[in-house]
């Protein structure tokens, strides 16, 4: 079993590079495509600190059932957020913390370009 491991991990290793970069770049770009829009960042961001119904999400966010729970079918296609059923009720959370902190990371970039763009607009005056 040990040897069938090393043999595929080899395998992966050995792939010429361009190719598997290929690969991982385009995957990379269909998760930014899925996170390209306001509303599921914004239902992302809701839903890093736990699960949540849609009618939560939907009194936090401000945006319409329908339209959250459109957003949120897009993310569970895409593997961004799972599922739970308790009775009636399915609750949202995202399928890995790496995701938040994606999101994060990137927001803490946006936050660092707009303090410098102030800061800047600062010294013109």
């Amino acid at each position: 079993m040990g040897e069938k491991m090393l043999e595929y991990s080899n395998k992966w290793l050995n792939m010429a590079q361009p190719e598997f970069n290929m690969a991982i770049y385009e995957m990379q770009a269909e998760i930014s495509k899925t996170l390209a829009h306001p509303l599921r960042l914004a239902i992302l961001h809701n839903l890093k600190n736990g699960e949540k119904t849609v009618n939560e999400l939907t009194q936090t966010i401000g945006a319409t059932q329908s339209n959250v729970s459109q957003h949120l079918a897009i993310l569970r296609q895409r593997q961004i957020v799972k599922t739970r059923k308790e009775g009636t009720n399915i609750y949202y959370r995202v399928a890995s913390p790496k995701i938040s902190q994606a999101c994060d990371m990137v927001r803490e970039v946006l936050i660092e370009q707009l303090n410098q763009k102030q800061e800047l607009a600062k010294n013109f005056k």
